[in-house]
């Protein structure tokens, strides 16, 4: 398959996925299934999209549904995240990474350039505090925290990037 015109993302990105949304029903031939990288238009509109991409390749890739569950729910929060906060719902550049450096192994980097912003530095929530006294907020990311063993930040010029990584063979949540 020949990389997205527009977006030179290796699958159909999310905005070009809109436009072919038929094609996601079948699975997409890939020179290098072990890779996904997406470039998206950081809006919560094209989320849709990219996941049914990311459904088709961890399909392709046979991820356990387990694993591909955990990345959905992963990646939905902090892209969700990125389209409110960081660009307060404009839109802006993000691009995703998906790897699998080995068979049981999930490296993600998630880059975006909207204001510094670290979210492995949020404290954890009081999940004992009642709800109505518990501030708005923070759960996405402990739900990130929890269920990835690997969660990174770092600023790279213009840029931030958050690196998740987890093994599929591990349900263990920390």
């Amino acid at each position: 398959m020949s990389q997205c015109p527009d977006h030179r993302a290796t699958l159909p990105c999310g905005h070009c996925a809109l436009r072919i949304k038929p094609f996601l029903i079948q699975p997409l031939p890939m020179k290098n299934p072990v890779s996904l990288r997406c470039d998206l238009h950081g809006t919560v509109q094209e989320l849709p999209a990219f996941f049914a991409q990311l459904e088709n390749w961890a399909e392709v890739c046979q991820l356990p549904m387990g694993g591909t569950a955990k990345l959905g729910l992963m990646l939905d929060e902090l892209l969700t995240n990125v389209a409110v906060h960081a660009y307060a719902n404009q839109g802006g550049p993000v691009s995703v990474q998906v790897e699998l450096p080995a068979p049981d192994q999930v490296l993600v980097v998630l880059r975006d350039q909207g204001p510094a912003f670290d979210p492995t530095g949020i404290p954890a929530p009081d999940l004992d505090m009642a709800l109505e006294d518990r501030k708005m907020g923070g759960l996405g990311v402990h739900f990130v925290r929890r269920l990835a063993q690997r969660f990174d930040y770092r600023r790279d010029g213009d840029c931030n990037e958050v690196t998740l990584g987890y093994s599929l063979l591990s349900n263990a949540s920390r």
